[in-house]
């Protein structure tokens, strides 16, 4: 360091020690690695202080010493496999136990401190050693080694402690980036197992539900009447909760359905049995949870059924199902209505209509019957908890 007299000498010397900080405190969280942030202090250091043997140490708790981790002005295999003593007669060792600095003008006339073999091989003099703390432990050691005896002012361990402060705090930042990257990656990978095991369970559950309707549907060979009626139905309705795993199955998405895509798919593959009976589909885009689109659609599938059964004669008609968003965007409503010969409001409780009304109160919903000019109309409507498109949701 510099020791010419002179108050000019002096605010050179304060102004580099301020640029350094300055310099420091904007590119510390910048340099790429921790390595390269300890690699630039310790040049920094020996730049703005005179001074060619400069070290950063790290401390191993398990070997008990101070590994040097960065240095300048060392012999060549010094940095990275040269360690230093820990204990309280290593100037280092009791810089770190006491959290604060360690001058030593002449090691060479201190008896309290025992001569490293590292600073007695580059013939080491005047040393200062300061801690460097990350979140409030002592992480290391910023060590200067001189090879004359020299006396060290307040400003330079000044200088020396801001420094290791600062490098402390980058790194403190930097591990807590890290830190914060390496749980994001892992919930990200986390996720991407659930959601594989979701679709997984998806397929698997679509595959039973497909072996449940095959099994049915033998059963209803050879019957008639009400019986085949009633298993028919059944099959419809496992049919509709098949159809929404099979489209999860083949999604991104581990519980979350494209409703209105849904809803057409499920339209779509009730078969009207009377010739000139249409089913025709208006729906907003709507993404909501499997438990919400599971009872909607069933409810669907037994009013689109309904009306193929009961509303139309032989020259047949059009049913329109509507699916949207309430004004206030707090609830979905579905809407089935069709152009036939209407119904008595309030309708026959039925089977049909018991069911219909049963899944509206699973979904905390409501179902009203409205009157229109010609044919029926019914409208479901139930809260939901909006889930907006993203490229995860697959729609059909």
């Amino acid at each position: 360091m510099a020791r010419e007299n002179g108050n000019s000498v002096h605010l050179t010397r304060l102004h580099e020690q301020r640029r350094a900080i300055e310099a420091l405190s904007r590119i510390g969280m910048e340099t790429a690695s921790p390595a390269e942030l300890m690699q630039y202090v310790v040049a920094q250091v020996a730049r703005v202080t005179g001074i060619d043997h400069v070290k950063v140490m790290r401390y191993r708790p398990d070997r008990g010493d101070l590994l040097v981790e960065a240095g300048v002005g060392w012999k060549a295999g010094v940095v990275g496999n040269t360690a230093l003593a820990a204990d309280f007669a290593s100037p280092a060792g009791r810089a770190m136990q006491t959290g604060g600095p360690v001058a030593i003008k002449n090691i060479l006339e201190s008896p309290e401190f025992r001569y490293p073999e590292l600073l007695k091989d580059h013939a080491i003099v005047s040393l200062v050693n300061v801690p460097i703390m990350i979140n409030g432990q002592t992480w290391g050691v910023l060590e200067v080694d001189q090879t004359q005896a020299i006396e060290f002012d307040e400003w330079d361990l000044s200088f020396l402690t801001i420094t290791a402060n600062l490098m402390g705090a980058c790194m403190a930042q930097r591990e807590a980036v890290q830190k914060g990257l390496d749980i994001t990656a892992e919930l990200a990978r986390q996720r991407e197992r659930f959601n594989t095991m979701m679709r997984e369970l998806q397929h698997r559950t679509k595959n039973n539900l497909q072996m449940i309707v095959s099994f049915l549907t033998l059963r209803t060979r050879g019957l008639s009447g009400e019986v085949k009626e009633l298993l028919n139905s059944a099959i419809g309705r496992v049919q509709a909760v098949a159809l929404a795993h099979d489209q999860l199955s083949g999604s991104n998405m581990a519980s979350n359905l494209a409703f209105d895509d849904y809803v057409r798919s499920l339209c779509a593959n009730i078969a009207p049995q009377q010739f000139g009976t249409s089913i025709d589909v208006e729906a907003e885009p709507l993404t909501i949870s499997l438990d919400r689109a599971v009872p909607a659609g069933l409810v669907v599938n037994e009013l689109v059924t309904n009306s193929i059964k009961y509303a139309f004669g032989n020259g047949g008609g059009l049913i329109r199902v509507h699916v949207a968003l309430a004004s206030n965007a707090s609830q979905a409503c579905v809407s089935v209505e069709d152009d036939g010969k209407g119904m008595e409001i309030p309708p026959k409780r039925g089977l049909g209509l018991t069911l219909i009304e049963n899944l509206a109160r699973q979904l905390q919903g409501t179902v009203e019957y409205v009157e229109v000019d010609k044919g029926a109309k019914t409208v479901l409507c139930f809260p939901v908890a909006i889930h907006h498109a993203s490229p995860e949701v697959v729609r059909g």
